[in-house]
């Protein structure tokens, strides 16, 4: 071969190269422009405005400690509220957190794998919490959800326990019976149809809840 035709397949080569060299750059540039735009601009899930402590944030497993069914009612401005149904189908794979519901008719089913007693306010953290909503996970002597009570509100907000107002500091978390939200929810409590496990020798007790906002 020639000095000049080796010279021309030499400089062809090379031409190749340097082609070939700026397609791969111009994809991998390409690449990089795609992926930064998806980490930029894909939708991404929202947080979830209602964080669980650590002894609500558990998906019962093991084997239960007791099992109880207080009844809860809710009524804003003379309307019942509806609860969810948090977990339909039992002990399905799915979470079942340690206070959840299987009906819309109120009955709690306060089911833990731990030694741990609950209140009503953890109920309502549990319910925002699902909701994805803090609106809803807002309870206290003051105010249920969005509703206001109080002084300057012209609204009102109660809470009876079995017909009565609970005024027993032991039935609080903090002794303190105007804080509504540390409600005790009872190892013994019975709702309808529904029992408490292990049944004390005492037999279970009726526990309902009604909250009314006026």
């Amino acid at each position: 071969m020639s000095q000049s035709r080796k010279q021309k397949v030499l400089k062809e080569v090379k031409r190749q190269r340097r082609q070939r060299t700026i397609i791969t750059v111009t994809i991998v540039a390409v690449l990089v422009v795609i992926i930064v735009g998806a980490i930029l601009f894909l939708p991404r899930p929202t947080p979830d405005p209602v964080q669980l402590p650590s002894y609500l944030d558990h998906c019962v497993t093991g084997n239960l400690v007791y099992h109880s069914h207080p009844n809860l009612a809710i009524t804003i401005k003379g309307v019942a509220q509806t609860l969810p149904i948090t977990f339909e189908n039992g002990f399905d794979g799915s979470c079942a957190r340690v206070i959840h519901t299987h009906t819309s008719d109120g009955v709690l089913h306060v089911e833990t794998d731990q030694n741990v007693n609950y209140t009503l306010g953890d109920w309502l953290l549990i319910w925002g919490h699902w909701a994805g909503s803090s609106s809803t996970a807002t309870f206290n002597s003051t105010q249920i959800f969005s509703n206001k009570a109080g002084p300057g509100t012209g609204h009102t907000l109660s809470m009876t326990v079995n017909g009565s107002i609970d005024k027993n500091p032991s039935d609080f978390r903090d002794g303190n019976p105007a804080n509504f939200q540390n409600l005790w929810l009872p190892r013994d409590a019975v709702s309808g149809q529904n029992s408490c496990f292990p049944v004390p020798s005492t037999g279970c007790v009726a526990f309902n809840i009604v909250v009314t906002y006026s």
